[in-house]
């Protein structure tokens, strides 16, 4: 199974993307299921929901909050409540906080202990979500798997995958980073904490996919970086 951890979708200023434009990208690639989430600046998880309901064998739902708003923690209740979301997908840069602001963050982090839920987060070499600031609070969440998206590039990757091999909850994901990253990843963190994902609409799908089994020609652990660590993760 090909699981890809991360797609945006919905209406943002200058783009309305469907879940089913989505999915026809899915039926070329080859994609079995896709997490999908709200376009972060016009969040709208109601949207998220009605997808999954419609397609529950293709979409995994994942929240989207801003941190700031006085009733997050109520959103984010809501979303694995009544919407049942698999994890809470976060931006310090869009949003405009540190990653490790624990007084920020912490209730959110609670909420995704409380439901057994994953966060994913946005993790470049910007200043605000470089790796070591989620690894933070990876590391005073361990029962909270936390996913880095982008491995730190372009700054940071090497600092990412030591921290995805050295803590037990940290993984991260291959959108946009380059081949010798994604490689750098296999090798380091090992191939159990290596995620597929190509961020669409933004990313390419096959050739996200196709980055992953150029570094990689064993069979086993393509099928973990292409949907069995996922699979696991989110208990499918």
């Amino acid at each position: 199974m090909i699981i890809d951890m991360l797609a945006h979708i919905g209406v943002k200023k200058g783009e309305d993307y469907k879940v089913e434009s989505l999915l026809e990208i899915m039926d070329r690639s080859g994609v079995d299921k896709c997490m999908i989430c709200s376009q972060l600046e016009t969040v709208n998880n109601e949207y998220i929901d009605e997808c999954c309901r419609k397609y529950p064998e293709r979409t995994l739902g994942f929240a989207v909050i801003n941190p700031w708003d006085i009733d997050g923690e109520e959103q984010l209740e809501k979303c694995f409540k009544e919407y049942h979301f698999y994890g809470l997908k976060l931006n310090a840069i869009r949003f405009g906080y540190s990653a490790d602001r624990h007084s920020v963050l912490d209730p959110y982090f609670d909420l995704c202990r409380k439901y057994k839920k994953c966060v994913v987060a946005h993790g470049q070499s910007d200043m605000f979500s470089i790796p070591d600031k989620w690894a933070e609070m990876a590391k005073s969440y361990p029962d909270v798997p936390v996913v880095l998206y982008h491995i730190g590039v372009p700054m940071m990757y090497e600092r990412a995958c030591e921290l995805a091999r050295d803590i037990p909850n940290f993984y991260v994901s291959t959108c946009g980073s380059y081949v010798p990253v994604i490689k750098m990843a296999y090798e380091i963190a090992g191939p159990e904490k290596v995620l597929y994902s190509s961020d669409a609409p933004f990313g390419d799908e096959i050739q996200e996919i196709e980055k992953i089994r150029y570094i990689c020609q064993n069979p086993e652990h393509l099928e973990m970086m292409l949907g069995g660590n996922a699979e696991k993760m989110l208990g499918l």
